[in-house]
């Protein structure tokens, strides 16, 4: 690429975190000398590009927690402008809210210079052609860290995405069940659920409502109720047909998982406000005590490490279960992309960024931090993979978890579906509305359908 880059040498990868996090926060300032080191003077072309760029250099994070994660990434942001004698902004975006303000921003003809973006939005985007092509930054990463995991490259390669490359990965979301371990061995049960019926039987035992529920499940309309599509489709439920065209959702196997569904939440198995909840809300409920059973990324391992280290031990992580028709357990990348607004110097300069964000050194402490699995081979080696039982699970599911939106068709219909929060609102039509399951899957097969005649070519 455009750059000769360097590792980060003589300090130890904690060492080198600690004085980022500390002395180089975006919004304090500080001592951004630390972060910028192992950067590398700039080539001739980046240098130009960084000459010939106007306007502050703008780049959305999507939050993560803790926060300690976000502002590692600010401050190797703007050591990487401060090197290049470039202004960078850097905005924080709730990853619950990243649609609704990309949409926002796209009106307003403000989009900013790269993003961090989730797969669904990816495809949505580049769908649209508000994307670049991102194709040498992709290869290049690639290149310098030991190749892409099969999963990560098959996913970024999909056909929908028509031969291009549209963003760069940086790491994944996946799900993870956590459970009570300590409440759950005082009834009997030594080990976590491999299925969604042993949750419920667990559940059943082992909660005392109103002080404890088992489910701590999102069934509102935020990122982690699209659990519910997973759970749907390990009953059977298909979003659409293999072509990627047709909407399947009113299907008798789609009853089964809202039959069942509905009755863990009529038998109180559900807190009630899950309905309602936002990001926070199934975090919240784990860390409080109130729920047996969450389903999360990881953040909330990161929280209680350090605010209740005796519930983190006490706690187990697992696979998610399995429905009748088998696990489905999808690897949800997280991608770095550049909007076709940004102008041809920025497109260079925000290629560079992607280059820096993925040392290894700076790697491995960001993803000390965060909770996001692998994308590239050499983060296999990372010691936060080994050393955290969250993040070996990620690691387990980089190597068996399923591809975005399996069994369906990964495609801009599909990610426009999840992006509406399509599944979530027909549970809610059924456990808050009382309609009948019929009812519920017609309207959300119409609904479907229309999203996915939009995208008709």
């Amino acid at each position: 690429m455009m750059r000769h880059s360097m590792k980060i040498k003589g300090l130890g990868v904690l060492a080198v975190l600690a004085m980022l996090a500390t002395g180089c926060s975006a919004e304090t300032g500080g001592n951004d000398a630390v972060a910028a080191e192992g950067l590398g003077t700039p080539s001739p072309e980046l240098a130009q590009a960084a000459k010939d760029f106007k306007g502050p250099f703008t780049y959305w994070i999507g939050l993560t927690f803790p926060e300690s994660s976000n502002d590692l990434e600010a401050a190797r942001i703007k050591a990487w402008g401060d090197n290049l004698g470039i202004e960078t902004e850097i905005v924080k975006v709730n990853q619950n809210e990243v649609v609704q303000q990309t949409s926002g921003a796209i009106e307003a003809k403000s989009l900013p210079s790269a993003m961090t973006v989730p797969y669904d939005l990816m495809s949505t985007m580049s769908t649209g052609g508000q994307l670049s092509p991102v194709p040498d930054a992709y290869t290049a990463v690639g290149d310098a860290h030991g190749g892409w995991l099969d999963s990560i490259d098959a996913a970024t390669k999909a056909t929908s995405f028509g031969d291009k490359i549209y963003g760069v990965p940086f790491g994944f979301f996946g799900n993870v069940l956590f459970s009570r371990a300590d409440v759950l061995k005082e009834k009997g049960f030594d080990a976590p659920p491999k299925t969604w019926d042993e949750l419920l039987s667990q559940s059943k035992a082992a909660q005392d409502p109103p002080k404890t529920f088992g489910m701590g499940f999102a069934l509102s309309n935020v990122l982690d109720g699209n659990l519910t599509t997973s759970m749907m489709q390990s009953f059977g439920g298909r979003v659409a047909d293999d072509a990627g065209k047709q909407c399947t959702i009113n299907s008798p196997e789609t009853a089964n998982f809202l039959g069942w569904i509905k009755g863990a939440f009529d038998d109180g198995q559900f807190p009630p406000s899950s309905v309602t909840w936002d990001g926070a809300g199934d975090n919240n409920s784990f860390t409080s005590g109130e729920s047996l059973f969450i389903v999360n990324t990881g953040s909330v391992y990161q929280s209680m490490k350090k605010d209740d280290p005796d519930l983190a031990e006490s706690s187990a992580y697992s696979a998610l279960p399995a429905g009748p028709k088998g696990q489905v357990a999808p690897v949800d990348p997280r991608y770095r992309v550049v909007p076709t607004s940004t102008s041809d110097a920025g497109k260079t300069l925000a290629q560079d960024l992607f280059t820096t964000l993925a040392d290894d050194t700076y790697m491995a402490g960001f993803m000390e931090n965060a909770t996001y699995g692998p994308v590239l081979k050499s983060q296999l080696e990372y010691p936060v993979f080994t050393d955290s039982p969250v993040h070996a699970g990620l690691l387990e599911q980089a190597e068996k978890g399923t591809a975005p939106a399996f069994p369906d068709t990964a495609n801009a219909s599909y990610s426009d579906y999840q992006n509406a929060f399509s599944t979530p609102r027909m549970v809610q039509r059924v456990v808050v509305d009382k309609i009948s399951i019929d009812k519920a899957m017609a309207e959300a097969q119409a609904s479907c359908q229309t999203i996915y005649n939009q995208h008709a070519s």
